[in-house]
């Protein structure tokens, strides 16, 4: 996309605003407007009830209300020809056409507030606590999302969260699959300040950084300018971010990022973890690759091993630290302590320092 392009769309977009802001501040005093005429024609008929036709307060007034919503209850009525002139003229003739106006204007504003609300350009302001996804990926991005939104949904500590988008991704309107997930969006670009107070940076319990794409090298600096913005505006939500160069997560981690790994588009799920326990993605993010810590598979047979006693003999004998054991029904990850176990291979967890000794494994597996 070049430069040109996001610059006139940008422009068009604060045009927008600009024009939809006005047209809301005039359905307001329209409504204002045609609501105090109403008001001031039914008192005005209220007054005329009691000098003509010599009611009380409460009956004249009683009387107005139920002839201009056409109710019509027929408990009270205008005698003289007087008052039926009257009632004819700023009832019949006004009033009940006011109201009616009254009526449309004000389902008008309700569908302007959908419509808004639908396309992205509704400011939450009441939401606090909420998760806040910054961007969204450019390529897949209706299944990475509906994906991270299920896990979320599905994680106790954050399932309730409200869930709020900023993204220029979806200007007519987020797809049924994630509206169904509880998720609302703000339709623009996250490297606006304004932006950023609109979806309430400032409340947001979480906030998760995503880099639009993986591949791209500027998009960790367009991350970290996104995350020197929230700097500014000022926030307590623990913040995630995506970074794609491993030499730019010091960087990264200095403007603000509370946990930072790389994007990994095949499982969000690794998002949603980094949240409700910070540090685990580390250890997941170790385990892809063989120069840190890492696992290896030791290929023994054995048989009713409980496996407390398998996970104790393996770290005291400097093995490594068991995660898993194959057996006849597949891999088996982490079971109970006091489980007796039969298979025919153990799956360790081992550090980058340490070699692993088929010996010791044999000894204690034999």
């Amino acid at each position: 996309m070049s430069p040109g392009y996001f610059i006139h769309a940008q422009w068009k977009r604060r045009l927008y605003f600009k024009y939809t802001r006005h047209y809301e501040k005039r359905f307001l005093i329209r409504l204002a407007k045609v609501f105090a005429l109403l008001l001031m024609l039914i008192m005005a008929h209220t007054g005329g009830m009691m000098v003509l036709e010599k009611m009380s307060f409460s009956d004249a007034l009683w009387l107005s209300i139920t002839t201009v919503t056409t109710v019509g209850y027929g408990d009270f009525s205008a005698a003289t020809w007087q008052g039926r002139l009257v009632t004819t003229l700023l009832l019949y003739v006004f009033a009940i056409s006011l109201l009616a106006q009254l009526a449309a204007e004000f389902f008008d504003y309700r569908l302007l507030i959908r419509e808004r609300k639908v396309r992205g350009h509704w400011r939450w302001k009441d939401m606090k606590d909420h998760l806040l996804i910054i961007n969204t990926p450019n390529d897949h991005t209706e299944i990475y999302l509906k994906r991270l939104l299920k896990q979320v949904r599905k994680t106790p500590l954050i399932e309730e969260l409200p869930v709020q988008i900023l993204t220029r991704k979806y200007d007519s309107g987020l797809p049924g699959s994630l509206s169904n997930l509880g998720a609302v969006h703000f339709s623009g670009v996250a490297e606006n300040n304004e932006n950023l107070k609109t979806v309430n940076v400032d409340t947001a319990k979480f906030i998760i950084i995503i880099a639009r794409d993986p591949g791209d090298p500027t998009c960790d600096s367009l991350s970290f300018d996104v995350l020197d913005r929230i700097h500014e505006i000022g926030t307590k939500a623990l913040i995630v971010a995506e970074v794609s160069q491993d030499n730019n997560r010091e960087r990264i981690k200095k403007a603000g990022a509370d946990v930072i790994l790389r994007p990994i588009r095949a499982y969000p799920e690794l998002l949603v973890r980094s949240l409700v326990a910070p540090g685990t993605e580390q250890v997941m993010e170790n385990l892809f690759t063989h120069d840190s810590d890492h696992m290896v598979r030791i290929d023994l047979s054995f048989k009713n091993k409980i496996w407390s006693d398998i996970v104790c003999s393996f770290v005291t004998g400097d093995i490594g630290l068991p995660i898993a054991y194959v057996g006849d029904q597949g891999v088996n990850v982490n079971p109970l302590p006091g489980v007796a176990c039969s298979g025919t291979a153990v799956i360790v967890l081992i550090n980058e320092c340490q070699q692993v000794s088929m010996e010791k494994a044999k000894k204690y597996l034999g």
